[in-house]
């Protein structure tokens, strides 16, 4: 398992009652994928980082708490763990002190109101709250307590009032650090210290010690200790809290990767320094990054996205499908089209689902039942897909190979709908509840809540709508206007309402205009009641077919979305062919000459050598001389399209000509 013996120092939890099958990307153990076995049969103890709460929740933070959200779910309520989870609170940091200062506020302040912006976002996500909540500020005692047992096994060390980890001492009996051993930066290790220690460096005896407790300075929150007034440092916070919960060993800690050097390795070693264990987490997962458009999000690169800003764009569930597609533990480059992909298999999965759910309403157990070969074929790829899909879930969590597999399932049955083929309701009923609980671990909610009056309702009026449009193109206008004679219905106390107020202001407006017998505008009110009503005031689209309508419930945010990505996608798809026809224009012999990345070229232009002179591997040449030969295509066509404007522009004069001919022989 070991890579060179660089991770040698992990061992596998020795079998227990429970093993699941589960394997994890296991940091501690080099990335392998490691058999995830519990220390205590079905129970899991579960720590992972939470947030420094000093500014707006963003897309980076999104992308964690939504994978850490999936993978709870899916240990407790696919893999049927019984599962403690605890997050922290930072709200003790530099960052955080800075922005205090700057509002003249104590720092508890600040955090107040930036942790309950953070777990609101969390909310509007569908994002679970942890079982178990720590915030740094109520553990300094035991933080306090927890450095004088580290000291007391000879591995921390008080210098000018503020306390070191002896990293060169617990070197020498402790692998360290476990996750990253050929070490870091010292850039990286002062970023770990935090801004207040840059200066003082030399109070360290070693610069890969970090710091335990700072000493006070002034315009800080501090506290009473041993050494002097003081608080804590940032890698112990995490140490502490999860060990007062959780104890030693843990089973399972998680965050972000970029958490991973200094921040994880210095907790494990402070850990295990204060408990003299050799193993103080036997599985540690990490979350990718998160790039925007392919860089990096920050606020100086005018890419930072709050989770607001994002949910005015897009739904929830679409943001979360999105975060799904991709592999938790792999970098992920948020873009517009994907987010329109996204939107595209979200709008998938729900007609989907509400088409099946239709059809198992309206299904009559009475009704023969008798399995048919598409019945016995429907059956068997749902359970060779659910078996896929087991393993792809056992294999560190792979959604998006899982998702995969669902869209198989999908694809089957709307054939199988197409051709008209009469389905079995119970086994469907069963793929759809299968498939409902499927998403529910991604905290995908396709769980509609109609109410069968509104149901009832909807029926009556897209029905009346249908039959109005069909007697309005006929010029039947004595039929609408007995249609649409009669008591309005009744408003109830439900949010049926609004439905209710549309029904009735259609009628009535139908029956005036037909009594005016105006078929255009008859025809221009059921086109109101489809694309503007209907979807914007209760989310309900209506499908016209040949001979009947069908109608679909959605969130109206979720149409409102639609409409706004599609004028979106239809400004990038534009873009891209603008770029796409300048860079056209270029001839291909000319197109790698100015790129400063290649020195030299061969007759065609097409580059031989690197920027230092390094002649290119085979590899490079054959990608360079395929994006050549694209070039060329793209370019004979940008030519013959000129040649055809050209000629399109001479054939005016051309006719011009022929006629002043014609008149001079008259």
């Amino acid at each position: 398992m070991a890579q060179n013996n660089l991770f040698a120092h992990y061992k596998l939890p020795e079998y227990d009652s429970y093993i699941t099958g589960l394997k994890l990307k296991n940091s501690l153990a080099g990335g392998e994928l490691t058999k995830f076995i519990p220390i205590k049969g079905r129970q899991i103890k579960f720590y992972y980082c939470g947030p420094t709460v000093y500014s707006y929740t963003h897309l980076g933070h999104a992308r964690t708490y939504v994978g850490i959200d999936v993978i709870r779910r899916t240990l407790k309520d696919y893999l049927g763990y019984d599962l403690i989870s605890v997050m922290n609170i930072t709200d003790i940091d530099d960052k955080i002190i800075k922005v205090a200062n700057e509002q003249q506020v104590n720092f508890l302040e600040v955090t107040k109101v930036w942790e309950k912006e953070f777990f609101q976002s969390m909310e509007s996500l569908n994002v679970q709250q942890p079982d178990v909540l720590t915030r740094v500020s109520d553990y300094v005692p035991e933080i306090i307590t927890f450095i004088q047992k580290i000291i007391a096994n000879g591995y921390g060390y008080v210098s000018n009032e503020s306390v070191y980890f002896n990293a060169i001492s617990y070197k020498e009996k402790h692998a360290y650090p476990k996750m990253r051993p050929q070490g870091g930066t010292e850039e990286e290790m002062l970023q770990g210290d935090g801004e207040t220690q840059k200066n003082k460096q030399n109070e360290k005896k070693s610069n890969i010690d970090f710091v335990l407790w700072k000493k006070s300075q002034e315009n800080e929150p501090k506290w009473d200790s041993p050494w002097g007034l003081g608080r804590p440092g940032w890698h112990i916070e995490c140490s502490v809290m999860a060990s007062e919960v959780l104890g030693n060993p843990i089973d399972l800690h998680a965050g972000g990767i970029d958490l991973q050097f200094p921040h994880h390795d210095n907790s494990i070693a402070q850990s295990e320094a204060c408990f003299n264990c050799d193993q103080w987490i036997n599985y540690f997962i990490h979350l990718g990054h998160l790039n925007i458009e392919g860089l990096k999000m920050g606020k100086s690169l005018k890419n930072f996205i709050t989770i607001k800003e994002v949910l005015q764009r897009y739904t929830p569930r679409q943001i979360r499908l999105n975060f799904a597609l991709h592999r938790y533990d792999q970098l992920m480059d948020y873009t517009e089209l994907q987010m329109i992909e996204s939107i595209s298999k979200d709008k998938k999965f729900d007609s989907f689902l509400q088409r099946l759910n239709t059809y198992i309403n309206s299904s009559i157990v009475t009704e023969a039942q008798k399995w048919q070969e598409h019945d016995l074929q429907l059956h068997e790829l749902f359970r060779d897909r659910k078996a896929a899909i087991h393993e792809h879930i056992l294999n560190n969590f792979d959604y998006p190979e899982a998702i995969k597999e669902v869209e198989k399932i999908i694809t089957l049955i709307n054939q199988f709908f197409d051709k008209k083929l009469h389905l079995k309701a119970p086994l469907l009923r069963q793929i759809h509840e299968y498939l409902l609980f499927f998403f529910n671990l991604l905290g995908l909610d396709y769980q509609k809540t109609i109410l069968k009056e509104d149901k009832s309702r909807l029926d009556k009026l897209v029905q009346l709508r249908q039959d109005i449009k069909t007697h309005a193109k006929k010029k039947e206008f004595d039929q609408i206007i007995q249609l649409t004679t009669g008591d309005d219905e009744k408003f109830e106390q439900n949010f049926s309402n609004e439905l209710v107020q549309i029904y009735n202001q259609f009628r009535q407006k139908a029956n005036q205009l037909a009594k005016e017998q105006n078929f255009t505008e008859i025809l221009n009110l059921t086109d109101q009641i489809r694309d503007q009503m209907l979807p914007n005031t209760i989310g309900v689209k209506v499908e016209d077919k040949q001979t009947e309508s069908i109608w679909q419930q959605y969130d109206p945010n979720f149409l409102r979305i639609e409409r706004e990505s599609q004028i979106r996608l239809q400004g990038i798809l534009a873009e891209k062919e603008q770029e796409r026809l300048e860079k056209s224009k270029i001839p291909p012999s000319q197109l790698f000459l100015k790129d400063e990345k290649y020195s030299k070229f061969d007759n065609k232009g097409i580059p031989t050598h690197s920027q230092n002179g390094d002649e290119l591997t085979k590899d490079q040449r054959n990608k360079l001389t395929q994006i050549y030969k694209d070039q060329e295509k793209d370019h004979k066509k940008y030519l013959k399209s000129i040649e055809k404007q050209v000629q399109e522009e001479k054939k005016p004069k051309q006719n011009k000509q022929k006629e002043q001919q014609e008149k001079t022989k008259g």
